[in-house]
């Protein structure tokens, strides 16, 4: 076994032991406790299940979800990566142990490629050790997967340190490496779009700091846009949709974000100092006992400024990471004039900073402690066990979680409201939707609402509905009048008249009634079909992405076989 595939093997294997100690609640217990944002999830899951049964692998709406009134979160939230854990979930996997599977698995991939990325980085294997537990066990990230649920962002931190990585390629090292800054933004985008966005902040402010270098290597600000369009490329089949739809009509995610939101979701100064694991909420409002951790731990605050004490031969992409680092870490303050700062409202919660702030002071952090004159093995080993035994101890209150779910559990006692009110205050179902992000501002309240066909007063009228999976039959109304359908409107939604072998006739006028369903105008038949058709920016896009995805293959296949 040659050097390199030696550290490959070590890597691996330390990545499993520090996955294993932190995912031991999900391991040692037959529980899933339901924390902010799991049921949501959990919901993406199972309608992604569902619309695989059905042979619709590109799903764009969710037609079950919300009593049945329909969900369009695929076209807003990239579900390709939870295709597997959907596939293992028909194939008859437990839905608590598909989510706990997609935790496990990228907790392991996020120590891996943080181990490598400081290896590549620093060639310092064990700098690499100490980046793997600093990233896993960081406050911030117990707090993503044990408090808040946050999915998206805990798949998100896979891609970072790719990210990262291709971040130093192209500003500092080999500039012909940009395709790794691809594969790390085409990730975040096709996993949580508001990581993407973080990650984009944290490019640009690197761009900042190395603007007079690039100005004076134009090669290197080529390659940025060959990396740009190419991301770009490959993601089409997603952003594009998703920006049609944005421009389409008003959702709830653009309502309710606003500066004055941005400020109750700043840190106020105490909070960067609070070291217990609570199972609390984010806005800076609430007193100590009901306050989630939001911090990056001790550790990563205060261990890179020992390189104040080193002021000379400092690499400069340490440098540059340090203080990066430690404007984002800072950035969030309750402090500071938020009110102000609208041009954040992407992120929702301005203490999101932290998710980056993490893997600039990581690199600083890991390495320092080996700018001293110890034993690297015996600072590697206290350091590490040191820091494992901290982070466990900030795991150990998840196993005194009692509300949540089990292998035994169906997802219909999470709608039932066998396990909680499916609703819980809100005007639909909050167990499926959450925040409702993507439900029209116009949309009404769900609870009590009748599915049947109403007139344009949404007065019930007379007539049969009978649905599909996604599609809906409407059979004996009158002609020549306008009809609303049990339906959220997203743009796609098409109604056609048909024969009565079903064949469809022609396409009759569609589109959004003022109680955000679909409403059509009906001519002279009396049987219509209501079905969601990709647009035209769909379909394009769609294709935009898998040729650049095919030609990539063929370049990098030619490039292996030295054509």
């Amino acid at each position: 076994m040659n050097f390199k595939n030696k550290r490959t093997y070590l890597f691996l294997s330390f990545s499993l032991l520090c996955t294993i100690l932190f995912t031991f609640p999900y391991l040692i217990r037959d529980f899933l406790p339901l924390e902010h944002d799991t049921l949501f999830h959990l919901s993406r899951i199972e309608g992604l299940a569902q619309a695989l049964n059905h042979g619709d692998w590109f799903a764009k709406i969710y037609p079950l979800k919300n009593l049945g009134y329909g969900y369009a979160s695929p076209l807003f939230y990239c579900d390709i990566f939870l295709i597997i854990p959907a596939i293992l979930y028909n194939l008859g996997l437990n839905l608590a142990s598909c989510y706990k599977l997609i935790i496990i698995i990228s907790t392991f991939l996020s120590c891996y490629l943080i181990m490598n990325t400081i290896y590549k980085i620093s060639k310092n294997n064990s700098a690499a050790y100490l980046a793997g537990i600093l990233y896993l066990f960081n406050n911030y990230r117990i707090t993503d997967v044990y408090v808040r649920g946050a999915l998206g962002e805990i798949m998100g931190f896979i891609f970072l340190p790719i990210v990262l990585l291709g971040i130093y390629y192209l500003l500092y090292d080999d500039k012909t490496k940009w395709s790794t800054l691809v594969i790390g933004f085409t990730g975040l985008a096709l996993t949580h779009n508001i990581t993407f966005v973080l990650a984009c902040i944290l490019f640009i402010f690197f761009i900042i700091f190395r603007l007079k270098f690039l100005l004076d290597n134009k090669q290197r600000i080529l390659n940025i846009v060959k990396a740009a369009s190419v991301t770009f490329l490959l993601t089409a089949f997603f952003t594009l949709p998703m920006l049609e739809q944005l421009a389409s009509q008003k959702f709830y995610l653009g309502s309710y974000t606003s500066t004055e939101s941005l400020y109750t979701n700043t840190i106020p100064f105490w909070k960067y100092f609070a070291n217990q694991t609570i199972f609390g909420y984010g806005s800076n409002d609430t007193s100590y006992d009901l306050s989630m951790i939001l911090n990056i731990g001790y550790f990563l605050m205060f261990a890179p400024l020992l390189y104040i004490t080193k002021r000379k031969n400092i690499n400069i992409f340490i440098k540059h990471s340090l203080f990066i680092g430690y404007i984002l870490l800072f950035l969030p303050m309750q402090l500071l004039p938020w009110n102000y700062f609208s041009f954040f409202s992407l992120i929702q919660f301005p203490w999101r900073l932290l998710m980056i702030s993490t893997i600039c002071l990581l690199v600083p952090a890991s390495l320092i402690p080996y700018e001293f004159n110890y034993k690297k093995s015996l600072v590697t080993i206290v350091l590490s066990t040191l820091l494992l035994c901290e982070g466990i101890y900030h795991i150990l209150p998840v196993l005194d979680r009692t509300f949540g779910i089990d292998s035994k559990t169906s997802y219909e006692s999470l709608l039932d409201g066998s396990i909680i009110d499916p609703f819980y205050s809100a005007h639909y179902v909050r167990v499926e939707l959450a925040g409702a992000d993507y439900l029209p501002v116009i949309s009404p309240d769900f609870r009590g609402l009748q599915s049947v066909i109403t007139d344009d007063t949404q007065l019930s009228v007379n007539g049969e509905i009978n649905r599909s999976y996604n599609s809906m039959t409407i059979k004996n109304i009158e002609p020549n009048k306008s009809y609303i359908l049990p339906v959220t409107y997203y743009l796609g939604y098409q109604v056609y008249t048909i024969d009565t072998d079903d064949n469809i006739i022609s396409a009759v006028p569609t589109y959004q009634a003022d109680n955000s369903f679909v409403q059509f105008d009906a001519n002279e038949n009396e049987t219509y079909l209501l079905k969601y058709k990709s647009t035209s920016i769909q379909n394009i896009s769609l294709w935009i992405s898998i040729g650049t995805l095919i030609t990539l293959l063929i370049i990098k296949v030619r490039k292996l076989l030295h054509i």
